[in-house]
């Protein structure tokens, strides 16, 4: 796994497993199999997802997979927060963004999964960000087009709703860290608790502590990325300790906090290696 160059808003992943289990909070995934066919699970869907199919992941739900007769598949994986797809589209599609579902989640498309199989192909290589953008941008757009829908209306806030929902998610993501509570929170949006939760509900879908731990997994991911300890993650990230830190983040993402330090310091260092071994090759020639 690892991060386009100089662009921290996309995960990649790539390589083999027999299972997986992730609770996404904020996040949609978006990958394709290969190889070998996968059971996935998502509430009581249950889905048969064969090699070549596109598996486009909302963050409605939790969903997990398992291999078929314990033969392995493979897959390519985007993750990408709802934040930075906003990011990526601008400014003027953050409603629209922030409503996009896919109801069937496995999709039989060549020509879209090609595309994929292209992009995840060029992300793994040093490019302009603007051509990273424009790339991952044009993917998504006709993903979007082809195989959304979009979630009911949500009811208007008020402009004052509207205002204490915005500073209350932003006191959160601004310092993830601290231990913040209800009333802190509330006095800080200039509205009642109770009132302050429906909104996160409703606008997001999560309590403002699922969120709260949400920014928290991804700090911890940046961290560990960054080369810092375990332990030290777990502190800096406002987890009580290193077993607070393990379960959410494996309930979270599928993997331990180590799992994730060693599968991340390997896929930078093969394509570090690689980089230096083209680097090499071409200044030979």
């Amino acid at each position: 796994m690892w991060r386009a160059a100089d662009d921290a808003r996309v995960l990649l992943m790539a390589g083999q497993t027999t299972r997986y289990a992730i609770e996404p909070r904020g996040e949609y995934i978006f990958g394709i199999v290969g190889g070998q066919p996968m059971r996935s699970r998502r509430g009581r869907e249950r889905r048969l997802v064969q090699p070549g199919q596109l598996l486009a992941w909302d963050p409605s739900q939790a969903h997990a997979g398992t291999a078929v007769a314990d033969q392995p598949w493979s897959s390519r994986l985007i993750v990408v927060e709802v934040a930075d797809l906003v990011d990526l589209a601008g400014d003027d599609e953050t409603d629209l963004l922030a409503d996009i579902a896919f109801p069937d989640p496995v999709i039989a498309d060549p020509e879209l999964a090609a595309a994929f199989l292209r992009l995840h192909t060029a992300l793994e290589e040093p490019a302009l960000r603007l051509e990273r953008d424009e790339l991952l941008f044009a993917w998504l757009s006709t993903l979007i087009e082809r195989c959304s829908t979009v979630r009911p209306p949500r009811p208007p806030l008020s402009p004052r709703d509207d205002r204490a929902f915005r500073v209350a998610r932003d006191y959160l993501a601004d310092q993830p860290e601290r231990n913040i509570g209800l009333d802190e929170l509330a006095a800080a949006a200039g509205i009642g608790k109770f009132r302050l939760i429906r909104l996160f509900r409703a606008r997001t879908g999560l309590a403002p502590h699922a969120l709260q731990l949400a920014h928290r997994i991804r700090l911890a991911r940046r961290l560990i990325e960054a080369g810092e300890t375990i332990a030290a993650t777990a502190a800096e990230a406002g987890f009580a300790d290193h077993s607070h830190l393990h379960r959410h983040f494996q309930r979270g993402l599928g993997l331990t906090p180590g799992e994730y330090q060693r599968r991340f310091r390997r896929s930078d260092g093969d394509r570090r290696g690689s980089a230096t071994q083209r680097g090499g090759a071409a200044g030979s020639t």
